[in-house]
């Protein structure tokens, strides 16, 4: 016996056993796969403790066998973790996607953090449950926090509605407001989401967005438009689509600046942005979704000049940079939703370069969102991912599989939600298993028909 592992959903265990014994029978409850290595056998056996979970047992110890590497330079030839992630790089299963994750050994530490990046990412998609929340935890261990900053944050900062008050009254004095995220923080879409209607009232009409992949603002242009699974990776998170699909009804006009070209990446994304919107449109206003460092306003002590550093002068258009990532160690210190706090107060090279810093602990629930709920149970005997699709999305029951879940989430086995379900139109449900299996579609009904 080599290994044996045990799963409580769905129940089964399985071995993996080294035997000189080619002919051997096995009951047929039990599923077994083989080969022959150095004249020895190998075998894989799963034995499911309840008959349901026969069916995924067979297509998880499929995979664990047929995964089998041999040979003095075996580590070489097998997959990365990013070879699942371009897997399920346009794919809605965002469950299957971290599951298939989760099972992959790593061996170093440089692989256990680009195993947990992923997990977290696609977890992130998920919306609010268990794995992204320890997950999370995880990586927020490793961060120490200062007692110094800790107590200017507490001192200085503004909370909630003030924070939003904040950003918009500054953004009357710019042409271009620039908010980073990092991309496993959903919550950070939010803040922009709330922005949205107040910047759109004063002028600001042009979306930057860095997570929309070449050529994709284009067609988000076109009238009667939605984010699809070809829009970009991140946008796929269901709190970044539905950032889209607000911006889309207020008027907004995308803009895709991410390089694809090679070269010099943050002189690029700054070439981008200006030839996109105020070479054209000189009087026009910009609201920018950029990542960690990029919205830096201020060259690095090595000399490193972000995206932000190199627009501001080449331009010369001052940019208002709020950053959400560099005090989110702290974010936990505050018990508001939001605090925001202006960079004047602190001496430090990066906390300095840019204007405002946010603490973001927004824990949105969509369902406020809408006037109507649809109670759902799970009735099966595993974990699913339920997720929805607006109907004027969808043109037949198997157009989901590139379109973007509005909501999804993950279910127990025997656990109930309230479903937030929007009224004007029908809503297609759909729930998969941790292998990415269909196993249940609904059409709600919502209009009067």
């Amino acid at each position: 016996m080599l290994v044996h592992g045990k799963t409580d959903d769905p129940p089964y265990e399985y071995f993996v056993a080294l035997s000189n014994d080619k002919s051997r029978k096995y009951p047929t409850n039990l599923v077994v796969f083989d080969t022959v290595v150095n004249r020895h056998v190998l075998r894989f056996i799963g034995n499911p403790l309840v008959e349901s979970s026969r069916r995924i047992l067979t297509i998880d110890l499929f995979n664990i066998f047929k995964s089998l590497e041999i040979g003095s330079n075996y580590r070489r030839q097998i997959n990365t973790v990013f070879d699942i992630v371009n897997k399920y790089q346009k794919s809605n299963k965002f469950y299957a996607a971290l599951h298939e994750i989760k099972m992959y050994p790593s061996y170093d530490q440089q692989e256990e953090w680009a195993k947990l990046q992923m997990e977290l990412t696609f977890s992130s998609f998920l919306g609010k449950n268990e794995f992204y929340t320890s997950l999370l935890n995880k990586l927020e261990s490793r961060f120490t926090s200062n007692d110094t900053i800790s107590k200017i944050i507490m001192e200085k900062s503004v909370f909630d509605s003030d924070v939003i008050d904040t950003i918009v009254n500054e953004a009357k004095k710019h042409k271009i407001v620039m908010i980073n995220e990092n991309h496993y923080y959903f919550n950070q879409r939010v803040l922009v989401y709330d922005l949205l209607e107040k910047l759109k009232a004063i002028g600001y009409n042009y979306l930057a967005l860095e997570a929309l992949d070449n050529r994709q603002d284009s067609l988000l242009n076109l009238p009667n438009s939605f984010p699809t699974l070809s829009t970009g990776f991140y946008t796929s998170e269901q709190n970044y689509s539905n950032l889209i699909r607000k911006g889309i009804k207020l008027g907004f006009k995308f803009v895709a600046y991410e390089n694809i070209s090679g070269g010099h990446r943050e002189e690029a994304q700054a070439d981008n942005i200006y030839n996109k919107t105020f070479k054209t449109d000189p009087d026009c206003k910009v609201l920018v979704l950029a990542g960690i460092d990029h919205i830096l306003e201020k060259p690095t002590s090595n000399g490193k000049e972000w995206m932000a550093t190199i627009f501001k002068k080449k331009y010369d258009i001052d940019p208002l940079t709020i950053s959400q990532t560099h005090l989110n160690a702290y974010r936990n210190k505050i018990k508001s939703n939001y605090g925001i706090i202006n960079s004047a107060f602190f001496n430090h090279e990066t906390l300095s370069a840019v204007d405002y810093l946010v603490m973001n602990n927004k824990s949105y629930h969509w369902a406020q969102n809408f006037t109507s709920q649809y109670p759902y149970k799970n009735t099966t005997q595993n974990t699913v991912q339920i997720a929805l699709f607006y109907g004027n999305e969808i043109d037949h029951n198997y157009d989901y599989i590139n379109k973007v879940p509005y909501f999804t989430t993950i279910l127990k086995s025997g656990e109930k939600i309230d479903l937030p379900i929007d009224e004007k139109q029908d809503i297609y449900l759909y729930t998969f298993d941790k292998n990415g299996q269909r196993i249940d579609h609904q059409l709600i009904m919502t209009r009067d028909q």
